[in-house]
């Protein structure tokens, strides 16, 4: 039923190995790593750990594995190397209050970044989104009201222009899609809208003070969902 723990602690050293490899950049993307049997003999392990790791970087996105031309590292990110970030969050969620903090500091983050570097075109979409919200209101359709809510704070993080804040704030937010849609039944669309009304102009207006306040407000109002 259980693996040998000194096996576990192999595969994971060789992983880490790796992994710090990339970091220093004596390995880089594109770069093909050597055969099994000379890699297996470079870090001291057997090939049927070696095997298991590489299996497992390969899982997560780090490598690819070519029929017979060998295992190169990945050229470009994949979103299976950020997916274990979010099954973290959600088996050690830890309190509520952690969760509601890394919210706003993710919307505060990106409101920075929208002030600093959003153009008329990307407030003009801004807007667009805005006004797609308020002409679905009378549906009350509340699923396609959380889309919309959630595709406004997602392109909140597009306009930031930041590509690695952007992956990996989009992922998290795949936390509170659904509490987005409890939120809409409980405080109404409309105020919603009046949110996100107010924060478009602050931003407009390139209020960072006023912005953050009134990130933080709207939040607070939606505290118990998130």
């Amino acid at each position: 039923m259980f693996q040998p723990i000194q096996a576990t602690t192999v595969v994971q050293q060789i992983i880490e190995k790796i992994t710090q490899s990339l970091i220093k950049g004596d390995l880089k993307p594109g770069d093909r790593l050597p055969p099994e049997p000379e890699l297996a003999l470079q870090l001291g392990v057997s090939r049927t750990s070696l095997r298991e790791a590489l299996k497992t970087l390969s899982g997560l996105g780090v490598l690819n594995a070519r029929k017979r031309g060998g295992t190169f590292i990945a050229t470009e990110g994949s979103q299976l190397m950020l997916n274990p970030l979010v099954f973290n969050l959600i088996i050690e969620k830890g309190s509520k209050d952690d969760l509601f903090e890394l919210r706003v500091l993710l919307e505060v983050d990106a409101i920075e970044l929208v002030i600093k570097k959003a153009t008329a075109d990307d407030f003009k979409l801004l807007a667009a989104e805005l006004e797609e919200f308020e002409k679905s209101i009378p549906g009350g359709n509340l699923e396609l009201l959380a889309d919309l809510d959630l595709r406004f704070h997602l392109k909140l993080l597009q306009i930031s222009n930041n590509s690695s804040f952007i992956r990996i704030s989009r992922l998290i937010m795949q936390l509170y899609a659904y509490p987005i849609e409890k939120t809409l039944k409980k405080i109404g669309p409309e105020q919603v809208l009046e949110n996100h009304r107010a924060l478009y102009e602050a931003l407009v207006d390139r209020d960072l003070l006023r912005a953050k306040e009134h990130v933080v407000r709207s939040f607070e109002s939606s505290r118990q969902f998130l």
